[in-house]
Parts: C-alpha cells; sequence; structure tokens
C-alpha cells in the first residue's frame, strides 16, 4: 500500500500536470473569448471557420507579444474588409447600403487626414489598406466591422440574387455621365489607379463622388447598384 510520501507525489505530479494543461488551454480561451465578443467574429466563426481561426492565430500571436495590437488590428480590418467585399454582391440591401454609407463616412475622414489613406481605403490592392489602427479610432472600428459582419452573414444565411444587368445599366450610365459631366477628363483615372503616376487625391475625391451619386439613389436601385458592381460570379 502506498505511502502518504507516495500520495504526496502523485498529488504534486497531478497538479503540475493541471497546471501544464492550464498553461495551454487559458491562452487559447482567452483569444477566442475577446474575438468572440464581437459580432463579426462570432459571424466568421460560423460562416467562415478556417478564415477566423487565421484571424485567432493572428490575435494570439498579439497576446504572445509576438506583434503589436496595431498589427493584429489592421491586419484584420484588411482582411474582413476583403471578405465582405466579396460578400456584397449577395448581402442584404439595407446590409449593403449600410455598409456602403459607413464606407463614405470614413473616406472622408480618411481624406481629411490623408490623401494616401483615402485612396488606399478605397484601392487596397495597389499598396494594401491603410493603417486604421492609427487613423480611426476604436468606436470607429467597431462600428465597421460590425457592419461587414452583417454583409457577411447576410450574403452567407439569405443570400440575394444577383441583379439583372437591365435593372442597373441605366442607373450606372447616368452615374457615370455624371461624374465625367464633373470631373472631366480626370474620371478615367478610376480605370487607372494602378499607374504610379496618378493623382491620389483627385481619385480619392473622384470615388467619393461616385459613391454618393450611387447612394443618392432610392434605395433599392442603389443597393442593386452596388452589388453589381462588386459581384465576382
Amino acid at each position: 500500500m502506498p505511502g502518504r510520501s507516495s500520495f504526496k507525489w502523485i498529488a504534486i505530479g497531478g497538479a503540475a500536470l493541471l497546471l501544464a494543461a492550464a498553461a495551454w488551454w487559458y491562452p487559447d480561451y482567452r483569444a477566442r473569448h475577446a474575438l468572440l465578443a464581437q459580432p463579426v467574429y462570432r459571424v466568421l466563426e460560423k460562416h467562415q471557420p478556417e478564415f477566423f481561426e487565421l484571424l485567432l492565430e493572428r490575435y494570439r500571436r498579439y497576446l504572445r507579444g509576438s506583434i503589436s495590437h496595431q498589427d493584429f488590428v489592421n491586419f484584420a480590418n484588411a482582411r474582413i474588409s476583403a471578405a465582405a467585399t466579396r460578400s456584397l454582391a449577395h448581402a442584404s440591401p439595407d446590409a449593403a447600403l449600410a455598409l456602403v454609407a459607413d464606407m463614405l463616412a470614413t473616406a472622408r475622414k480618411l481624406q481629411a487626414n490623408s490623401a494616401d489613406a483615402c485612396f488606399r481605403f478605397w484601392f487596397p490592392e495597389v499598396e494594401g489598406a491603410p493603417e486604421v489602427a492609427t487613423l480611426l479610432d476604436a468606436d470607429a472600428q467597431a462600428h465597421t466591422l460590425a457592419l461587414m459582419g452583417e454583409v457577411i452573414r447576410t450574403a452567407a444565411e439569405t443570400p440575394a440574387p444577383l441583379p439583372e444587368n437591365a435593372e442597373v445599366s441605366e442607373s450606372l450610365s447616368e452615374i457615370i455621365n455624371g461624374i465625367f459631366a464633373e470631373f472631366g477628363a480626370d474620371a478615367q483615372m478610376l480605370a487607372h489607379a494602378r499607374d504610379p503616376r496618378v493623382d491620389r487625391a483627385r481619385v480619392c475625391t473622384i470615388t467619393i463622388a461616385l459613391y454618393q451619386r450611387i447612394m443618392s439613389l432610392p434605395p433599392a436601385q442603389a443597393s442593386a447598384v452596388i452589388r453589381s458592381m462588386t459581384q465576382t460570379s
């Protein structure tokens, strides 16, 4: 029969294993719990689990001190923005309009501080998205992420059919003609955003004007135009 010392060592060994397990489990729980406190991450966990795990691992790196909080915020915002853009074509009209209205407000804020940041906001594929962690306050970031989450959620749960070309062609023509009437030949810059010689401040201004014209349409027509412009299939 084991003596007290044997039981003591068994207890110590069990406690060590428990502590080791806790040391492995707690950081993962902490990271997951922190992200899932935000609606957009709950949407991603449900509808895009692999993407969620990618962001979760990135957040773990922040908690371990491998990257800064600013690095995580910029990475997550850029990736979630790209995911929301891909989902816009099938998002609900309300979700699409709410996100674009928020995008316009954000672009105006960025334009007031940096034409380059505004340009990169509209065209992240050129040089990457702007550093929202330093350019926008935390409440604005959270609001935008929540709207992106709604776009992703509605596209996944109640996908809207793609607008027919006939449904949007007249509105698109009027918008494009209006942009050329307002900006002249400069409007062509939108088609050449990758050109390093492009005037980024001018492109920012023209893009804001373009979306303002879209948002001035009746809601149903505006959402159809937005979804037709962003569809990938």
